[in-house]
């Protein structure tokens, strides 16, 4: 049986608005599609500890409750967490099949039903030419035969470039910011960045939000007067997404 932390949020409580957040966030990739085919999709972060993770792992879950197939990559070589959220071993990931010392059948993981996870493997000192070569291409574009969607989890972009050069070789990337977390200097530094490298951002996560929680009756949503209230606290697993750029209308 699979063991989950509480970043599973969609997982645990489907009906928390933070879990229909991600479904909104499902829905808004899926409308992209009618434009450009969304298959693989690279989530970078500014710095550490933004909640990236957690959003690979939630977008994947809602993803396969539609009966999709989802492939995903941990390419945060330096500090890997995905295995570490699904209380997963990682003795052997990408790096490794990469590197031919492992065979995909042997790494690829299905910790839930439609989700396949290749964990980050053996550590390597080369993070950054690794995710440039075209083995790591070549492989995720052969697997895309296979998925539906191929998520990367790809290292914070303040700290280093792998994010952005795995942006090369992806349909879409999504930016995850933690509220009143980052300085106004820095995300503007992103921004410029990921710009001046033409990184097609098809949205922005944001992460720890303080929000209102929704009651239900058969009639419709209520809300609670004491949940109108604005509250101070930063609920761990909140999450608020927005999709920042609309799709061209065709001409």
């Amino acid at each position: 049986m699979l063991r989950v932390g509480d970043e599973l949020i969609t997982l645990i409580d489907p009906d928390a608005p933070a879990s229909e957040a991600y479904r909104t966030l499902r829905t808004n990739i899926l409308m992209r599609n009618f434009d450009r085919d969304m298959k693989v999709i690279n989530i970078i972060s500014t710095t550490a500890q933004e909640g990236k993770s957690t959003c690979v792992l939630n977008l994947a879950m809602v993803y396969a409750q539609l009966q999709k197939k989802v492939l995903v990559i941990d390419l945060d070589l330096r500090m890997p967490t995905i295995h570490k959220k699904l209380k997963l071993k990682n003795k052997k990931g990408i790096s490794d099949i990469i590197s031919h010392q492992a065979e995909f059948e042997e790494v690829v993981l299905q910790p839930y039903e439609n989700v396949d996870v290749i964990t980050a493997g053996t550590k390597i000192p080369f993070a950054s030419e690794f995710i440039q070569s075209n083995a790591l291409k070549e492989f995720i574009e052969e697997r895309k035969k296979e998925y539906d969607l191929i998520l990367l989890d790809c290292p914070p972009v303040g700290l280093v470039t792998d994010g952005i050069v795995a942006a090369s070789y992806c349909d879409g990337t999504i930016l995850v910011c933690a509220s009143n977390r980052n300085d106004r200097k820095e995300l503007l530094r992103v921004k410029d960045q990921l710009e001046q490298t033409q990184v097609n951002v098809i949205g922005i996560v944001m992460t720890m939000m303080p929000v209102q929680r929704k009651y239900y009756n058969s009639y419709g949503y209520r809300y609670s007067d004491t949940q109108k209230k604005t509250t101070q606290k930063k609920k761990k697993n909140s999450i608020i997404s927005s999709i920042t750029k609309k799709s061209d209308k065709k001409k």
